[in-house]
């Protein structure tokens, strides 16, 4: 679905002829509202910074963590499709920042540690992905599950206990 400028200036609630002045063409505005999304703190480590992991299940914080990121990485998705070949390939310091996003994530697992199999910043890593899966709503990637699923095939894997026996 392609925007319009007119659409643009509405929405701002400014004169189109104000959105040109000010970014020059439609183009140059879509790539600065990225540039605005891009720099907006991570979801999940503000979310993470309200609550105490420690006192929650771990459902229930990979559920909140699943959850918050999925509805960042949605908007993420909808400016990527719009956007498409006018996105500029991430630079280093973007990469090395969205590594560092994890790290709240990592900690709020830390005091989980005796019920993974595996470290906490590779759940992290994980949980990351299944964000992105259940926030891309544009895509033909597969079924769509509720964070709670994700949550529930990260706890306890995709098969039934008995198909680890087979």
């Amino acid at each position: 679905m392609a925007v319009t400028s007119k659409e643009l200036a509405e929405a701002a609630g400014v004169a189109e002829g104000t959105l040109f002045k000010a970014f020059g063409t439609k183009d140059d505005l879509l790539r600065a509202l990225a540039g605005k999304h891009a720099a907006m703190p991570d979801a999940v480590g503000e979310w993470l910074r309200t609550i105490d992991p420690e006192r929650m299940t771990l459902r229930e914080l990979v559920i909140g963590i699943i959850g918050q990121a999925a509805a960042q990485y949605q908007l993420s998705f909808q400016l990527f499709y719009a956007l498409g070949p006018l996105m500029d390939k991430p630079n280093d310091e973007a990469i090395e920042q969205f590594e560092r996003e994890l790290e709240p994530w990592t900690d709020a697992l830390a005091p989980h540690a005796n019920d993974l199999r595996i470290q906490a910043d590779a759940a992290a890593a994980i949980l990351r992905m299944y964000a992105v899966a259940v926030s891309d709503q544009g895509s033909a990637w597969g079924p769509k599950l509720s964070a709670e699923s994700y949550a529930d095939i990260f706890l306890n894997g995709a098969a039934t206990s008995g198909a680890q026996n087979d």
